[in-house]
């Protein structure tokens, strides 16, 4: 190897490498420098308390996990450590962005502190989060996002040292909806969400669908329907399924079961309704499901036979991804005093922090062989987009041109022979429509075997333009046979009686005959 790092990073190494600034002493020197070759400091700056998956004490041990093989595959090229720099106080969403300064304080003491150390930021928030991405900006140095992605931080311009690599994006669910509604012709739809704020994500999903093109131009009419901590489900449901037959719900497991119970109790989980579960892979309360371990499981499991799921899903190797998620939990209670809860594993997040730092090692191992100056924050960041990257066991990361991790949504059904949900189609940024699963299609119950429609014909109230069509239609028409058969049968009763008259009058004489008249000759009868 002749050329290892760009003219830039070699004067800033200089004094490390102990050598003359040619480009070939310097690499050969920092070749047989292991442990102390590139210094490469994560800031992380997040959430304590775990309340969110995204907060450090579930993340973070996913960082860990990664440092550790990097420090040890990479011994001679670089050496990783992370530091998290936000105080004990920065404990719920709002508190993320009152103490940025703390950002801002670190910066600074590291660049007075040490001057050649390749600083990363990394902030795991409860949104992408732009002051976080002018801070990368104003400094030149590459700002990952690694909480939940509302596609804020894509423009190259305003953010140009910014990656979002959460693994949950709230503009792809945006645009699966679409995919769905235009798939099956579906124009109106309703959305009923939880209120309860005992999770975030299904106001969130009111406000992306919301503000999605194909709602604000009307393309699809979505009707809301807010449930309250303390709904009425019996009356939600008439209402709801009053003005469609297809409806989007998001709320906690407890209530979607609920919702799903009382709708079997309504005879309305027949094949003219569709009812889809919004959701995340995994929340901190757990998945959705039937099952609670009470009396009510076999009701429930019945409920959720036509209930459908739009949700992220992801492609891991499964023995893979069970080993990274064994050692994930292993470094949470070692090095963060956390305790996974019977049952529970790790989540995307922790997966999704272990991802990026493989994904970033490996692209700063490649700047290095490319003479790429990693220490100019725009330039550095340009190595990652438009192109997937290795992330270790668990598959790649594609990271998009506008800097923002892609994946995939899939649409589920529930499968009555394992009790689980099932993949049936989904949606990537490599297609542009829906695609099947071929060994398992979606399947309609409906007599036509199509999708339902989201409107009955007859229209809920049996009052719309063709049944009224057709009622009319029906009504002429016999209207119309019954004058007809009294038409003819006045007719014949006319005509018989004019028969009749005419023979009395052959019986009885011809009185208009002028047989005796003066005008009539005799010779005539002669």
């Amino acid at each position: 190897m002749v050329r290892i790092f760009s003219s830039a990073l070699i004067k800033r190494r200089s004094s490390r490498c102990s050598c003359a600034l040619t480009v070939l002493r310097c690499s050969v020197l920092l070749l047989f420098c292991p442990g102390d070759c590139l210094d490469v400091e994560l800031l992380i700056y997040g959430l304590w308390p775990p309340i969110l998956l995204q907060s450090i004490p579930l993340s973070g041990p996913g960082f860990d996990v990664a440092i550790a093989e990097v420090n040890r595959d990479l011994a001679g090229v670089m050496k990783m450590q992370r530091r998290y720099i936000s105080g004990p106080e920065v404990v719920v969403c709002d508190d993320t962005g009152a103490y940025f300064d703390q950002i801002s304080r670190h910066f600074y003491g590291y660049r007075k502190n040490s001057t050649d150390a390749l600083l990363i930021l990394v902030h795991l928030g409860c949104d992408d989060t732009t002051i976080f991405a002018q801070l990368g900006r104003e400094w030149n140095i590459l700002a990952i996002s690694g909480g939940a992605t509302f596609s804020n931080l894509r423009d190259r311009v305003l953010f140009p040292t910014t990656l979002a690599t959460g693994p949950f994006q709230f503009e792809l669910y945006s645009i699966m909806f679409r995919k769905v509604c235009e798939t099956f012709n579906w124009t109106n739809v309703g959305l009923a969400y939880d209120l309860s704020r005992t999770l975030p994500f299904p106001l969130k999903v009111y406000q992306t669908l919301m503000s999605s093109a194909s709602v604000r131009t009307g393309q699809i009419q979505l009707q809301l329907f807010p449930i309250p901590a303390a709904a009425n489900l019996t009356e939600l449901l008439q209402k709801v399924t009053l003005v469609s037959r297809v409806v989007f719900v998001s709320g906690t497991p407890v209530l979607i079961r609920k919702l799903m119970m009382e709708a079997l109790n309504q005879n309305k989980t027949t094949p003219e309704y569709v009812w889809i579960s919004v959701d995340l892979p995994e929340q901190t309360i757990g998945p959705i499901t039937w099952f609670q371990n009470d009396t009510d499981d076999q009701v429930a499991f019945r409920a959720f036979a036509p209930l459908k799921q739009m949700i992220t899903c992801f492609d891991h190797d499964p023995a893979a991804n069970r080993l990274l998620k064994e050692e994930i939990r292993l470094k949470a209670q070692e090095n963060y005093g956390y305790k996974y809860p019977l049952g529970r594993a790790p989540s995307e997040f922790a997966t999704s922090s272990y991802a990026t730092i493989k994904m970033l090692a490996n692209v700063i191992h490649q700047s290095i062989q490319g003479g790429v100056d990693f220490y100019n924050g725009r330039l550095f960041t340009q190595q990652f987009l438009n192109r997937s990257h290795s992330a270790g066991p668990i598959g790649d990361l594609y990271i998009d041109a506008d800097g923002e991790r892609q994946n995939k949504i899939c649409l589920m059904k529930f499968d009555s022979s394992t009790g689980k949900f099932a993949r049936t189609m989904f949606y990537d940024y490599t297609q542009s429509s829906l695609q099947e699963i071929p060994d398992d299609p979606i399947q309609w119950n409906t007599t036509d075997n199509k999708p339902p429609r989201d409107t009955p014909r007859c229209g809920f109230l049996g009052d719309a333009f063709p049944c009224v069509t057709d009622s009319t239609t029906v009504i002429v028409a016999g209207v119309t046979s019954a004058l007809t058969v009294f038409a003819l049968l006045f007719g014949c009763i006319l005509r018989d009686l004019m028969r009749r008259t005419h023979l009395a009058h052959s019986e009885h004489g011809v009185w208009w005959r002028l047989e005796n008249s003066p005008f009539v000759s005799k010779s005539h009868h002669a």
